[in-house]
């Protein structure tokens, strides 16, 4: 993941949080103010159906006082007084009515009827007793009734009776009490209730009949009280319901004195559509943000991770060796001096490195003629010692086969156009050396085995001789007489070549020295001819290749010039 893959997610990382927690807060809000509106809701219902039936309670007992009065009471006895005394008696009784009447805040009508004398009082002068109705609407409690006599015009109206005695059946009372009002008188109470309030409530008896204000939604309320259970939503304060595909909270209050339900319902949307408007502020400027990030991105990315990811291509080309020129973008960015930057500076270090190539050529070509220049002339001062020896003895013969000897040799030493040569001319130069060799020590014995696959190999001109010469002057001559092989083999990972002879050999603290001289560079008072013999092989092949001396436990030294099969092919393509 790079850097701009995590800086995104990082962003999704801190905004999914964000909205999770709006959301939660948003659905607690709405969950909070719901039920706080209902409360409310049901708290001012609750009140309003506690005045509501404390008015009809005020009456109903305004009913019961009139039925104790003793003036009221006397209406049975009123046939055995005179005409007078009986008009002096309902003037006096409908005084006490009209008094009762102006203390309700109600259109009342309190009507006095005693069956015995035929005798009927009311606070209404233009209303007659109706026996019939009597019948059909008795009730000792409120009833919301249509049968109504003739002069209220078929509206509807709550009526209650008391009756002397009082739980006296209607055949057998002795007075009769009657204690009316409008519903309209309900309809004006939910309106001033409405008026205040941001419900539709309305009042619904136990047989559905429903007395609503003026500017109720009447096809909203037939949809409500149709799923309406008014036994079980009278036992809840509030609950909810779905209408006309909105959510709504309806409560229910039982008014125990007018036997009614008041019911009230509010849409939950109107409430908390402050609420619901903030959220949308809040999704559409998250929106918005997201819109503007995902542009944001998409400029961060083009105008920043398109040439970082091009500067690592680039970078990572340039590590396995190539030297790339990358696509430059946007002019006027940072990034475009960068990536012009990055292909100059490619250019350059792939000049440099062609130089610095070069340059190791030249210098491994130079220190192996410098290696060379070594060993030419360290050969020829032992030859010319040997040539003046023989001719000191007059060995003539002698002297001109080793004129001949010693010509091969520097014809073919001569021969510098190139660094390396095949095994079997090696072979044949130390056949020549060892033949020179042979004339100086008369013991002298050796040979040449080598295999036919090992003899098409490359090696660095002049690799073998140090190491027969070595042999001869250090191993055979001091010893006077031995014998000196040079054998080669080959195994799935090295050639190796190995000079041995059996002269007096070395102790172990002088192959210690050896050693020494071979790893380390060459002074004034040591030879150099072992450690210039295991630099060219590692010019030549590389690290794994060298040279390596072995003590003999019957006398004699073992040198070992090793290298591995692959450096062939590097050698050839030298």
């Amino acid at each position: 993941m790079n850097t701009f893959t995590k800086i995104v997610g990082l962003i999704l990382m801190l905004v999914i949080p964000i909205i999770g927690l709006y959301w939660f807060s948003y659905k607690t809000s709405l969950q909070v103010v719901s039920d706080e509106v209902e409360k409310s809701m049901y708290k001012d219902l609750s009140y309003f159906a506690t005045q509501t039936d404390n008015i009809a309670l005020q009456l109903s007992k305004s009913g019961l006082v009139i039925s104790e009065d003793i003036n009221v009471k006397a209406l049975e006895f009123i046939e055995i007084a005179s005409l007078y005394e009986q008009t002096a008696e309902k003037l006096r009784i409908d005084d006490k009515l009209k008094l009762l009447i102006a203390s309700s805040t109600w259109d009342t009508t309190l009507s006095i009827y005693t069956p015995d004398t035929k005798t009927f009082v009311s606070s209404n002068a233009s209303l007659q007793y109706d026996p019939a109705v009597l019948d059909r609407t008795f009730s000792r409690v409120w009833n919301y009734t249509t049968d109504v006599p003739a002069y209220f015009r078929k509206q509807p109206r709550f009526v209650r009776y008391i009756t002397e005695p009082f739980d006296a059946p209607l055949p057998e009372a002795t007075l009769i009490v009657e204690m009316s009002f409008p519903a309209t008188e309900l309809v004006k109470s939910l309106d001033r209730f409405k008026a205040g309030g941001k419900g539709d409530p309305f009042f619904m008896t136990s047989d559905g009949e429903v007395i609503a204000s003026n500017s109720a939604n009447r096809d909203l309320q037939g949809e409500l009280t149709a799923s309406l259970d008014l036994g079980q939503l009278s036992k809840k304060p509030f609950t909810r319901f779905a209408l006309a595909g909105s959510e709504y909270a309806v409560s229910c209050v039982w008014m125990q004195e007018l036997g009614l339900y008041l019911v009230d319902y509010l849409p939950i949307q109107d409430v908390v559509r402050p609420i619901t408007f903030n959220s949308y502020l809040f999704y559409g400027a998250i929106f918005f943000l997201l819109v503007g990030s995902t542009i944001g991105a998409y400029f961060l990315y083009t105008n920043v991770q398109v040439p970082i990811r091009e500067l690592v291509r680039g970078v990572r080309k340039l590590k396995r060796g190539d030297y790339p020129t990358l696509n430059v973008f946007h002019p006027n960015n940072e990034f475009h001096f960068l990536l012009v930057s990055f292909n100059d500076m490619a250019r350059q270090i792939e000049q440099l490195i062609q130089n610095v190539y070069l340059e190791t050529i030249r210098s491994r070509d130079a220190n192996l003629k410098q290696l060379q220049s070594q060993i030419n002339p360290h050969f020829l001062y032992n030859c010319f010692t040997l040539i003046r020896s023989l001719a000191r003895l007059g060995e003539k013969e002698t002297v001109m086969e080793l004129a001949m000897h010693l010509s091969k040799y520097y014809r073919y030493t001569t021969r510098s156009e190139r660094m390396s040569a095949e095994l079997r001319e090696e072979l044949d130069l130390v056949g020549s050396y060892l033949a020179i060799q042979a004339i100086k020590v008369q013991d002298l014995q050796y040979e040449i085995e080598m295999p036919e696959t090992m003899r098409e190999l490359e090696l660095p001109r002049l690799i073998l001789q140090p190491l027969v010469e070595n042999a001869v002057l250090h191993g055979i001559e001091p010893a006077g007489c031995g014998m000196i092989r040079v054998t080669g083999a080959r195994n799935d990972r090295y050639n190796v070549i190995t000079v041995e002879d059996d002269g007096i050999g070395v102790t172990e603290e002088q192959l210690a020295q050896l050693q020494q001289q071979i790893s380390m560079p060459p002074t004034e008072d040591k030879g150099c001819a072992l450690w210039n013999t295991r630099q060219r092989m590692l010019l030549q092949f590389g690290p794994e290749a060298g040279l390596r001396i072995i003590r003999r436990e019957e006398g004699g030294l073992i040198a070992e010039l090793y290298w591995p099969n692959k450096a062939e092919e590097s050698l050839a393509a030298s």
